[in-house]
């Protein structure tokens, strides 16, 4: 079954601190790391336990658990648990200090080898780009901006070791939303006030992740907004994470900063 996941907002979520921006052209941000761990049962110990939107008591109540009930556990921000609660469907962040689960969450088991399939004749496949040149050829619906933005960081990952990233047309899609929003609302910040977090607008989408992140920056030339991003801990991180695989790129022009530029991570 396929569960949708809320992406908890966690910033510096992954899936809550906001650093705050100044008017200057290397403006950036980034979400922190989302620990995912294999979905594990947990048993509220509290009488009453406040689900959140995003892992600190600032964040507004989605819903109320009760002592007993058995929540699926799919995510840790420091001292907060991802949870998903299958009854009533509600998912959210809960103070890990309330959650009983008896017992560490279980390694991923590696797939099982399959056997290699015959060799059938096969037309010769066109050239591709040699690995870890960051460049490939611009597939259908992407601007050029985006493409040179996810060659930048293509060409960073296979420095550092780490595979490519492919684009998600959907991610694509959300990435843009938020960067017009952002542009047409006048506001710079991974909470919108139109989709909520990052990760809310992904369910919202009905986006699948098992981790996620985003980083978002204004500058006026997208090879700036990269540059910021390296130079910054946590969005550097965000580039180089190894659980992510596919990504969405938005890039609005500004008035403000000549470019809104979103970019949007999971891992599946």
């Amino acid at each position: 079954m396929k569960r949708k996941i809320v992406f908890l907002i966690v910033f510096s979520l992954v899936f809550t601190i906001f650093s705050g921006f100044a008017l200057s052209s290397n403006t950036a941000i980034a979400a922190p790391q989302f620990q995912r761990v294999n979905y594990v049962n947990g048993v509220v110990t509290a009488d009453y336990l406040n689900v959140r939107q995003g892992p600190s008591t600032a964040y507004r109540i989605v819903c109320v658990l009760k002592k007993g009930q058995t929540v699926k556990i799919f995510g840790k921000l420091d001292n907060w648990y991802a949870v998903y609660e299958t009854a009533g469907g509600c998912v959210g962040c809960v103070s890990s200090s309330f959650i009983s689960t008896g017992a560490a969450p279980a390694p991923t088991p590696a797939p099982a080898p399959k056997p290699a399939p015959k060799p059938a004749p096969a037309p010769t496949p066109a050239p591709k780009p040699t690995p870890g040149s960051g460049t490939s050829t611009t597939p259908a619906g992407i601007s050029q901006d985006e493409q040179t933005l996810l060659n930048l960081v293509n060409k960073a990952r296979t420095d550092a070791g780490a595979a490519p990233l492919s684009f998600d047309m959907n991610l694509v899609k959300t990435a843009r939303l938020k960067a017009k929003d952002m542009v047409d609302n006048n506001y710079f910040s991974h909470q919108s006030p139109t989709y909520g977090s990052p990760f809310d607008m992904m369910k919202q989408f009905g986006i699948d992740f098992k981790s996620a992140g985003e980083n978002i920056a204004g500058n006026s030339t997208v090879q700036g907004a990269f540059n910021a991003w390296m130079n910054s801990p946590g969005h550097r991180q965000n580039i180089l994470n190894t659980s992510f695989n596919y990504t969405g790129i938005g890039i609005v022009s500004s008035p403000t900063y000549g470019l809104v530029l979103v970019q949007q991570f999971i891992g599946r």
